[in-house]
This record gives C-alpha cells, structure tokens and sequence, in this order.
C-alpha cells in the first residue's frame, strides 16, 4: 500500500476527556479515522497496547472495526470501558503483559503511546517508579512492550504510531526517530505521514502546527 507523506485534517476533538484528564493529552478523532479507514475494512481487528482515553478504540467502533486494547491506569480502563461497546476486549494491565492475554491476530496495530523528554526522569510507561527513571529505560520499554505486540500482528498488518518529537525550553527529545531506533529488532519502518492540522474557529488549538505518524511492518 502507498503511504502518504503529507495531508491536512481539521483539529477537533469531538469526545469530552473525563473529569480527572486534560482534554490536550487527547488525538483528535479525525486522525485515527484517517488511520482506520485507509489501513483496515469493515470488521478487521485493531489493537491499541497503550489505549489512554481510548480515542482510537471509539472511532474503531463507529467505523465498524473490532477494537482491542490494554491500559494500564485503572481509572482511565474504567472510563473507557464503562462507554465501550466491545468494553471485554478491554484489558487493564500493563503493555508488556500482553502475551497473558488470548487475543486474536491483528489487522492493525495503532497507538500513541505516553511521551516522554529525553531530559526528564519520571518515566510514565512504570508510572513514575523511580527504580525505572530515565528516558534510556523508557525506551527499552518501548522496544519491549513493541516487541510482545508483533506476535498478535497477521503477515501484512502495518503498525502505527502516532507521534510528536518534542520541544521543552532549550531541550529537544527526537521523539520519533528514538522510537523507530528503540523498536527496529522487530519492526522495520515503511514510511512516515506529515499531518498539518487545520484549525478550526471556535475549536481548541492544537499545542503543535503539526503531527505525524509513523508506519511499520514486521521483520
């Protein structure tokens, strides 16, 4: 399949978040449905190994996918759940604990996962446990929980993340590019989509111009 480079969506973020969450830790709708729609059809599996808000499992559902998906914060588990149709294909755990669960092959895996500052030490893939502080261990998390992921993925199911390099003062984490690093034993890269956000009047602002999201297959 061709993967675009560079398209424009609006920036709306149609779902509420929840009364404990800031609305800007949020994806807009509109990107996974570009996602969902281009990647997979009617009734294929999607998998989200850090489901959050669940923005990516919602859309899965209006557009007639199977969504599956792990978090490991029970509040936000039992937020998502308590709106899900599919809500038992919910599991509250941690990401690398997925190999416990029996589910199903995969047309697609699809996630952004929590971001991390390469100068930070709170670490949110252990919950800020400062056994695993650092951003050196939140990368050999990512390549782990990745990992664990690419045995529930069919032959030809693309993995995508969506996600931001960041800025933070005079600090810039490559984000992207030390997730791609951090997950290469399993997964090669295909491709790489720019996503220039449209604003629109009367809708929150997003903090960047821009996103993207990266493409993968397996090895």
């Amino acid at each position: 399949m061709d993967h675009d480079n560079f398209i424009t969506l609006p920036y709306k973020l149609e779902r509420s978040a929840p009364p404990f969450e800031e609305n800007d830790i949020k994806s807009p709708e509109n990107l996974f449905r570009h996602i969902l729609k281009k990647y997979t059809k009617h009734d294929d599996h999607m998998f989200d190994p850090f489901a959050g808000l669940g923005t990516s499992l919602f859309v899965a559902e209006e557009l007639n996918r199977i969504p599956f998906g792990i978090e490991a914060e029970q509040q936000k588990y039992q937020w998502v759940a308590g709106q899900l149709e599919n809500w038992t294909h919910l599991v509250n755990d941690d990401a690398a604990n997925l190999a416990k669960y029996d589910f199903p092959k995969m047309d697609l895996i699809l996630t952004s996962p929590p971001y991390m500052l390469r100068n930070h030490k709170w670490n949110p893939v252990f919950g800020g446990d400062p056994k695993y502080a650092g951003y050196d261990k939140y990368l050999k998390r990512m390549g782990v929980i990745f990992g664990k992921a690419a045995p529930i993925m069919k032959k030809n199911a693309p993995l995508i993340i969506q996600v931001d390099n960041l800025t933070h003062g005079k600090i810039f984490t490559p984000l992207a590019r030390d997730i791609a690093n951090a997950i290469n034993k399993n997964f090669i890269q295909t491709g790489e989509t720019i996503v220039q956000w449209k604003i629109i009047k009367g809708e929150a602002k997003p903090k960047e111009a821009h996103t993207q999201f990266l493409i993968f297959k397996k090895r």
